[in-house]
């Protein structure tokens, strides 16, 4: 099943955010809640349990009744992006999981810690993905044809591998990429797309290493920086943007708010910082990117290449335009200064 998440935050998780504490808000301000950590990724053998301990703080003015209740989750064909989804036919994974309380009060700026115990099965092997939901308890899922609809409540994802032989850790680039090959200022916006091609969870990591021939890095960006996962045959989008230049395209804002074109598009205007004259960028640049990932006995690198080009060109035509402009004038000074002949 589809799910339409209607609350700002809680429910828009990614796999990235590794170390960023979530926060869950009902559209009418009435519910926040903060989980730490997220998301959860833990290792069990076959036929043992494990367990995850999960910290809910009520950031709101008023005792909540919150209620613990578990669904499933799942990367999008796409983008890889977390899709969350309820309990079907064949899930008996879900009968693995209790909970050290299903429900409690939190009063204002209270925690609290919930234990999450898994047993798990001889049977089982691989992966299993799970997500924690905390919502109000006097609140209920209505329920149509072919969508849930959560109104208030904040999802912590845990990823379960149960380690087994046969397991497969493989990745692969799809995609690396830049979205023009020619620059007149920066910044430059590198996209990554990623497959994993196993059967469990994998978490590359790695940079993006940018020079124009040197044999030292102009920059180096970071890729996956929390070591998030991508699930088993999902792509996963990564994007990161150099932005180290001079000068360089910010989004433009009027009273705090981002100003749009009449198509709707974010407007740019170009940012000036002198200080910063020496990173003028111009000429052929080259990225590299390399990741690694453990396969399950060692770090295995993955790599890629692309270039661009950076050409300033109205830098360039005003600075021809003032050498051009000094050397007629200085023909001219010449000229008149010259001493006329005599007969």
């Amino acid at each position: 099943m589809k799910i339409k998440k209607t609350l700002y935050g809680a429910l828009l998780l990614t796999i990235i955010a590794l170390a960023t504490p979530a926060l869950a808000e009902t559209p009418d301000g009435n519910l926040r809640l903060t989980a730490s950590p997220l998301p959860i990724s833990l290792k069990v053998a076959p036929g043992t349990s494990t367990s995850a301990q999960i910290k809910v703080k009520n950031d709101g003015n008023v005792t909540e009744n919150i209620k613990v209740s578990l669904m499933k989750f799942k990367a999008d064909e796409k983008t890889g992006a977390p899709t969350l989804g309820e309990r079907e036919q064949g899930d008996e994974f879900f009968d693995w999981v209790t909970f050290s309380e299903n429900a409690f009060a939190l009063s204002p700026n209270e925690w609290k810690t919930i234990t999450a115990t898994f047993n798990v099965p001889p049977t089982a092997a691989f992966g299993y993905y799970y997500a924690v939901v905390f919502s109000r308890a006097e609140e209920s899922v209505a329920k149509g044809d072919r969508q849930t609809v959560i109104t208030g409540g904040m999802a912590t994802l845990i990823l379960l591998e149960a380690q087994v032989p046969n397991a497969k850790r493989e990745i692969q680039v799809e995609n690396f990429g830049v979205d023009k090959k020619i620059y007149e200022f920066l910044p430059v916006n590198f996209s990554v797309k990623l497959r994993n091609t196993g059967n469990v969870h994998v978490a590359p990591r790695g940079n993006i290493f940018i020079n124009n021939g040197d044999a030292k890095d102009i920059a180096i960006l970071e890729i996956n920086p929390g070591k998030g996962s991508i699930l088993p045959n999902s792509p996963r989008d990564f994007k990161e943007s150099w932005l180290d230049g001079f000068p360089f395209y910010v989004d433009k804002q009027s009273d705090g708010k981002i100003v749009l074109d009449e198509a709707g598009n974010q407007e740019q205007e170009l940012k000036w910082n002198f200080a910063d004259m020496s990173k003028l960028r111009w000429g052929k640049y080259t990225a590299k990117l390399l990741l690694i990932y453990d396969d399950g006995q060692k770090d295995v690198p993955v790599e890629a290449e692309v270039s661009f080009w950076v050409i300033p060109w109205r830098l360039i035509g005003l600075a021809l335009g003032i050498i051009l402009i000094l050397f007629f004038a200085g023909r001219l000074s010449r000229k008149i200064s010259l001493p006329k002949e005599t007969k």
